[in-house]
């Protein structure tokens, strides 16, 4: 059974203990039946954002009397061990040569640019 499964289980048992129907907990929760049954199936991911579903657990713990710092650590552990990767730290050679590839067009705009300023110059001045 996965990490994700053992929350959800945990928090069935623990509302089927107080004898109280999905339904029942979804009201006391003002939240669709919807979050129960992901909560309890262990499909966080359908409840949004991490922090959504953080939130969800934490008010459902509450609600059935089970420990705050068991379930949402037990979910930050599940969170930390399936982090993506960061994919911002970019390997420096890959952005020098995009650099270089950019340069050399806009050397030869600048310089066309400045021939240009320079053509006009020379035609517009008047000799006395």
């Amino acid at each position: 059974m996965s990490d994700a499964a053992a929350i959800g289980a945990q928090l069935r048992a623990a509302r089927e203990r107080q004898g109280m129907t999905v339904e029942q907990a979804a009201g006391s929760m003002r939240v669709d039946s919807a979050v129960i049954e992901a909560l309890e199936a262990g499909r966080f991911f359908a409840l949004g954002a991490p922090v959504f579903a953080r939130g969800y657990l934490r008010h459902y713990a509450e609600l059935l009397g089970e420990s705050l710092d068991e379930v949402t650590g037990r979910y930050m552990t599940l969170q930390e061990s399936s982090a993506s990767p960061d994919i911002t730290a970019v390997p420096r050679l890959a952005a020098k040569s995009g650099g270089q590839r950019m340069r050399a067009p806009l050397l030869i705009i600048a310089a066309l640019l400045l021939l240009g300023v320079l053509i006009w110059w020379a035609m517009g001045v008047k000799t006395a």
